[in-house]
């Protein structure tokens, strides 16, 4: 690699209590090792909690005794960084936002991502695009090395840590650094921490990109549309395994084969949580929605969209739902191989839930919690008993253990219950109110059918949450779209406010709940703006 000047300047874009100290120092230790001076900073940052901290290392050939001394600086410098060498995709998205960059920039990195806190916390998806990161690296780069180097160390039997020393070698390899393969190794071996597996790993990256396999990426393995179907019904018991192909069989006469893939991994979905006649209800309710898109000639979004979210809905989590997940053989199977156990190996699995009361009472029969329910919420009843005053009910069941899942397995039985449930009727009376009213303004406007279908997905989460996404969802339809439609029937031609409206609604719900007051503030404002 071309420099200007004899100065290496490295930037090390970690994750905390990922090993991003030990990858700088076995840099450090490596350039020693090949007569450089050599200096190493670790930013402030979130270290040991998961958060992003940076590393920055400078190095130059060791000066004679006559020469100036080196004055090494602590400080990255935006575009003037020779080598970016990143634990996790986003962190890199991070360093070349802020500028560090540019065309003789060589950049390593694994491709995993480490969700931030950011792009879990929306209601809908916040994941930044690892398409637009693999763009900015390319644009900012003279060379640019990605691959999942996480998913090569499970490959290999290493857990994340190995993460480190494959990118090592992956940036030995590339010979953007004057350091030698032999001087890497020994650097390992010098830091002494987990010789053997991490020179194994360094080898492993180094192998990697000397065979070029980080510009050939594997093709995704599309399966068939018969494989696809035969998988689905082999993982449900044989006789809801025939329902299932059945019902597949009607939906290939029926729906366009745009929708076919969704409908089938929403049929499985539906047959898995609770029965064929659940399925079926899902079909019902699909089929009025299907027969306004054939009259409207949309292209069947209002469909796709509505059929994706229905079928979300009608599998909310119960603790029916989370007890039969909980003791399932492929989540043990999965648990085993994450720690690398031997077959005669045992180990001990303790669950943490703390149910509140709504998630404990929703699961018994509505007539008898409606009218409890009923009492109350009335001001005498509130009086009495402050809304802060929340019950719950903690219990650890060590899963692995006879009783433990005994208890589990039997509330995962209760299937049969749950169409009787209270909690069952409150979530279908909300379905109910979504599909009608994707139907009424679908049939005013398509677009708007559209969005409201799609505000079908702001109904997430468990207990407190969920609830939570409910009212909003109920004020986003009452509050925001309903008015604004009933405005431009009577004073304007066309839709564009409500879209316009409706579309940063739910782009301020999806960023955080309370954005619903924000929506409905919005709205007022609007509507008294225009009848001033």
């Amino acid at each position: 690699m071309e420099r200007n000047s004899e100065l290496i300047k490295i930037l090390i874009p970690a994750v905390g209590g990922q090993g991003g100290g030990v990858l700088t120092e076995w840099l450090v230790q490596a350039f020693l090792l090949e007569g450089f001076e050599v200096q190493a900073i670790g930013l402030p940052g979130l270290s040991q909690r998961g958060g992003s901290t940076v590393y920055y290392l400078e190095a130059h050939p060791r000066v004679n005794s006559n020469q100036k001394q080196i004055i090494f600086s602590q400080y990255p410098v935006p575009g003037d960084v020779d080598v970016i060498l990143a634990q996790e995709f986003l962190e890199l998205g991070r360093a070349l936002e802020a500028g560090y960059g540019s065309e003789r920039t060589v950049v390593v990195s694994s491709t995993h991502r480490i969700y931030s806190t950011l792009e879990k916390t929306p209601i809908s998806s916040g994941i930044y695009s690892n398409e637009n990161l693999k763009k900015l690296a390319t644009t900012f780069s003279s060379l640019f090395i990605a691959f999942n180097a996480l998913e090569i160390a499970k490959e290999n039997g290493m857990d994340e840590l190995g993460v480190n020393a494959i990118l090592l070698g992956a940036l030995g390899a590339s010979e953007a650094l004057p350091i030698s393969e032999v001087n890497y190794i020994k650097a390992i071996e010098e830091a002494g921490v987990a010789v053997g597996s991490n020179v194994k790993a360094f080898r492993i990256g180094w192998n990697y990109v000397k065979s070029r396999k980080y510009t050939e990426p594997k093709a995704s393995f599309q399966k068939s549309w018969e494989e696809f179907k035969k998988e689905r019904a082999e993982k449900l018991a044989p006789r809801s395994g025939d329902e299932y192909l059945k019902l597949i069989s009607e939906i290939e006469v029926e729906y366009p084969i745009r929708l076919r893939e969704i409908l089938a991994e929403a049929l499985f979905r539906l047959i898995d949580y609770q029965d064929v006649g659940y399925a079926k209800k899902y079909l019902n309710e699909l089929e009025s929605i299907y027969y306004i898109d054939k009259e409207m000639k949309g292209g069947f979004r209002l469909t796709e969209i509505f059929a994706k979210n229905l079928a979300l809905w009608m599998t909310y989590e119960d603790g029916i739902r989370v007890a039969d997940l909980k003791i399932r053989p492929e989540r043990f199977k999965r648990i085993k191989e994450e720690m690398r156990l031997r077959p005669d190996q045992a180990f001990r699995v303790t669950d943490y839930l703390k149910p509140d009361a709504e998630e404990i009472y929703g699961l018994l029969p509505n007539f008898l919690v409606a009218p409890i329910i009923y009492i109350t919420e009335t001001s005498f009843f509130q009086n009495l008993w402050p809304k802060n005053k929340k019950l719950t009910l903690e219990q650890k069941p060590i899963t692995t253990s006879f009783s433990g899942f005994l208890r589990l397995w039997l509330l995962s039985k209760l299937k049969f219950m749950r169409p009787y449930s209270y909690r069952y009727h409150k979530e279908h009376s909300l379905i109910k109110k979504y599909k009608a009213n994707v139907e009424k303004f679908a049939k005013i406007n398509y677009d708007i059918g559209c969005l409201i279908a799609k505000s079908g997905q702001m109904i997430k989460g468990y207990g407190k949450v969920r609830r939570r996404t409910m009212d909003a969802f109920g004020r986003f339809l009452d509050n925001v779209i309903t008015p604004l439609v009933e405005f431009e029937k009577k004073n304007r031609k066309g839709f564009s406010l409500t879209l316009e409206i409706g579309e940063k609604s739910l782009n301020l719900i999806a960023a955080s709940i309370d954005g619903i007051d924000k929506a409905e503030g919005l709205t007022k404002d609007l509507l008294r703006e225009k009848a001033a």
